[in-house]
């Protein structure tokens, strides 16, 4: 007969050992909550956004999310890791025709515009396919 190894333990070493995971485990679910709690529904938001830009199949339905300027300058951060300038922002909005899109008052910020993530997605690949164009005019 083949021997199995085994591991004798107290009733107080496994106690400890219990108490131990436990509170490891506690750790962990408090530490994730934590990192949950400190995301503001504006980087959630810029999340779901990013998410919709890269995978349309992501939203359900993108003419019911909406976004602020603030919120369009950071999907892409400039090299330094900030968020793009409003002059950059301004430039976006005349060339891409966001500016010509349907708007709302910021349900949040008042007298800030939103606009939907259709129309934030649309006016991205319009700026953008027009950058590339011009870049390539350039070679």
């Amino acid at each position: 007969m083949d021997s199995i190894p085994a591991v004798v333990l107290t009733q107080s070493q496994l106690r400890k050992m219990i108490d131990t995971a436990c509170e490891r485990a506690a750790e962990l679910a408090v530490n994730r909550l934590r990192s949950d709690l400190a995301r503001t529904p504006e980087q959630e938001t810029l999340d779901r956004l990013r998410q919709y830009l890269a995978d349309p199949s992501s939203s359900t339905n993108p003419t019911e999310e909406w976004a602020h300027s603030g919120i369009i300058r950071e999907i892409q951060l400039t090299p330094r890791g900030k968020p793009k300038s409003v002059a950059w922002f301004m430039k976006f909005q005349r060339d891409s025709g966001l500016m010509d899109c349907t708007t709302r008052k910021s349900p949040v910020h008042g007298r800030r515009k939103e606009w939907t993530f259709a129309d934030i997605r649309m006016a991205w690949q319009v700026y953008y396919s027009r950058r590339t164009q011009q870049s390539e005019n350039y070679s």
